[in-house]
């Protein structure tokens, strides 16, 4: 009776191990980034910072700016930072309507920097500074002028 005694403790062990790591998030290895935006030296409030996952499939890590400009990274809830490696960068002033604020905030950076982006940042194993000096001046899109809209319009 003892020896099946340790089997089923064992089992119950292996069990609750199993299923806290089936329930854990596996998580690669991430560093950590932040930085501060701006346009035309000026700080960027309540912007998004995304970093699109360096490698295909992998999520990305998103950001908002304070009142000073200033953002930093997360991976996934609680998780700090993004993967290593070369990121494709968007960064938008846009913000859909909201339950305190019907009407949506309309897109004030140019589409270079978002729907048209020109930016990557290369992240590096640690913590890593990225500022973004953005500069006005081109075409700003809205979100509601994106390209997949053209699809309809052929039909007419």
């Amino acid at each position: 009776m003892s020896g099946w005694r340790v089997w089923k403790l064992l089992a119950i062990v292996v069990g609750c191990v199993a299923v806290a790591a089936c329930n854990s998030e596996k998580l690669p290895r991430l560093s950590r980034v932040s930085g501060t935006v701006t346009l035309d030296g000026q700080p960027v409030p309540e912007a998004s910072v995304v970093f699109e996952g360096a490698q295909p499939g992998e999520p990305t890590s998103l950001g908002k700016t304070d009142a000073t400009g200033k953002y930093e990274l997360y991976y996934s809830r609680g998780h700090k930072g993004t993967t290593v490696g070369e990121h494709v960068v968007l960064i938008s002033s846009y913000q859909g309507p909201t339950d305190e604020n019907p009407e949506p905030k309309k897109e004030t950076i140019p589409a270079k920097y978002n729907a048209k982006t020109e930016e990557k940042r290369t992240v590096k194993r640690g913590t890593n500074k990225i500022d973004f000096e953005l500069k006005s001046g081109g075409e700003i899109i809205q979100p509601d002028q994106l390209p997949e809209t053209k699809g309809k319009k052929k039909g007419k």
